[in-house]
């Protein structure tokens, strides 16, 4: 009988941020169809108990090595090199660069190479553009020595292959993304979240980090407009983590005398996964103004509880929403605030786009992300 390869993967972002839900729902999906090969998951301490194997060929190994780190380089490089693995998986970009075995990554985007710049960072200006030279680096290495690259959108392999041109573009593999159920799930007691941060019936929602390249302010520019010119009368909730980012933004809402309008709950306290449910299906609209994403996930978590969706026109959005959203463009604050009136006030399109959103959110599933990705290694291998 032929010996199960060992696969390793890099599970240090589990559960955190974009990459951590990414690598938790890879790991758990590929649990339930991999019945051959073995895995050791390396984890950090915070999120070592997190992850619980339900399938008894995936161990998991403590690596208390930061991401983006010397250690990371060093430390991980060791442990990694000592577990003797046929294969390492990397969702992200950050590979330990001196691995010299195979190595199959998986890139959510490149957004920084365009929106990462010296007005939005806290790092002392010089300090910040070297770290910007080693990033790029870093990331063209990562796509020299990786087998195969997965990517969530053909708008990363398309951003991927204008960047790095030497990169053969087949090494790109596209597998999107899909709905945790964990998020879908609440018993949160909605009158005691709306009495704590003072959030009335009616309000427009957004869920993610408030980012340069998120386009925050001129949703609350659009906000402001819609206040004055469209008369509504809701608020705009903006849920994210407490950081230099949205506290900075709260700052820009003070100066606009909307902060009773425009709440932050995150700037409070945490907002756990089932009060971001809660809030969701409360909520009037969902709306998102990015001007960058690799794939984009929230909406589609509204999609999934029946919230229309108002968002920017992007190529990521049209690949992944086609005409299940109304869009607006998201450097023109008017036509914010008018396609979010035109929606508000809109009952039958509102049914509409309810309608072709769930439909729309049935075709990504983490199941079929974890085939792709599986077919990925077994090709590697």
């Amino acid at each position: 009988m032929k010996k199960p390869f060992v696969i390793g993967i890099d599970g240090r972002f589990f559960a955190t941020a974009g990459p951590g839900r990414y690598t938790k729902a890879i790991v758990e999906h590929l649990e339930k169809i991999d019945k051959k090969n073995e895995y050791i998951v390396f984890l950090r301490e915070d999120n070592f108990s997190d992850y619980k194997p339900k399938n008894k060929r995936f161990k998991k190994v403590l690596a208390e090595y930061p991401w983006y780190s010397w250690s990371e380089q060093f430390g991980f490089l060791l442990k990694i090199i000592r577990s003797n693995l046929d294969l390492l998986y990397v969702p992200h970009f950050n590979i330990p660069v001196l691995y010299p075995k195979k190595i199959v990554t998986a890139i959510p985007d490149i957004i920084m190479h365009t929106y990462s710049t010296d007005e939005a960072t806290t790092l002392f200006r010089p300090y910040f553009k070297f770290k910007k030279i080693i990033y790029k680096l870093v990331v063209f290495w990562a796509l020299l020595r990786t087998k195969k690259n997965i990517v969530p959108s053909h708008d990363v392999l398309n951003d991927l292959v204008k960047h790095y041109p030497l990169i053969p573009r087949k090494k790109h593999i596209v597998a999107y993304e899909g709905v945790d159920p964990v998020l879908m799930k609440s018993n949160i007691d909605t009158k005691t979240l709306f009495e704590e941060f003072g959030i009335t019936e009616n309000f427009l929602l957004y869920v993610s980090s408030m980012y340069s390249h998120k386009n925050v302010e001129r949703l609350v520019d659009a906000f402001e407009s819609l206040i004055k010119e469209k008369k509504y009368s809701g608020q705009l909730v903006l849920v994210g983590k407490k950081d230099h980012y949205s506290k900075k933004l709260y700052e820009y809402i003070k100066n606009k005398n909307l902060s009773t309008r425009v709440v932050v709950p995150g700037l409070k306290r945490f907002i756990i996964d089932g009060e971001v449910v809660a809030l969701r299906k409360k909520a009037d609209l969902y709306v998102f103004p990015s001007l960058k994403e690799g794939f984009s996930l929230t909406p589609l978590e509204a999609q999934v509880l029946g919230v229309p969706c108002v968002i920017s026109n992007i190529p990521c959005h049209k690949e992944i929403y086609g005409n299940s959203v109304l869009y607006f463009d998201p450097l023109d604050t008017r036509d914010i605030s008018n396609k979010i009136d035109q929606l508000l006030g809109d009952k039958k399109l509102q049914r509409e786009l309810i309608t072709r959103g769930e439909k729309n959110a049935r075709k990504y599933s983490w199941t079929e992300t974890a085939k792709i990705t599986l077919k990925v290694f077994e090709q590697s291998l």
